[in-house]
């Protein structure tokens, strides 16, 4: 059997947020595998759309024998168990949670369905802050460029900050 390190990003602006994360992060751990790394809980504005509440974000680190379309279909399993309602067109919405897939192992692939890694990692500071603090090093497979160098050239102004509740 074959292992491979799955890195997912979770985040919540529902009440409530905290919670939703963990049950997350419960399901996960029984659907996909062993949470070998975990980053802290980080506040953040919303990114691309208004809301009066915050996003709480937090970095998990799997080691899964599962394929990517397995993995994908865990993530959105877990969306819709606890509630996630996906918003008709593009555009993004408040939601109780979001499951992303940042990156599996150093896999580069692109599907109608799923993009490995994901296409706007780069772009976030609420993702890339929690990828630095427990995988600095890392090199993004297509950038080919640290976390602290992506989060160095990081153009979001967006307030991202440690979630102290």
């Amino acid at each position: 059997m074959t292992y491979q390190e799955v890195v997912i990003l979770l985040g919540s602006n529902i009440t409530p947020r905290k919670q939703f994360l963990q049950e997350a992060e419960k399901l996960l751990i029984n659907d996909l595998g062993k949470l070998y790394k975990a980053s802290s809980v980080y506040e953040s504005e919303p990114w691309g759309f208004d809301s009066s509440q915050a996003f709480l974000n937090k970095i998990l680190v799997f080691e899964t024998d599962a394929e990517p379309k397995q993995i994908l279909d865990i993530c959105q399993k877990t969306e819709n168990v606890l509630g996630r309602k996906r918003k008709k067109g593009n555009g993004y919405a408040s939601r109780t949670i979001d499951v992303d897939i940042l990156y599996v192992d150093d896999l580069v692939m692109k599907t109608t369905q799923l993009t490995i890694p994901h296409p706007r990692l780069s772009e976030r500071k609420f993702t890339l802050l929690p990828l630095v603090e427990i995988m600095p090093d890392f090199i993004h497979p297509v950038l080919k460029k640290t976390h602290q160098e992506l989060l160095e050239q990081c153009k979001d102004p967006l307030n991202v900050e440690l979630f102290n509740d």
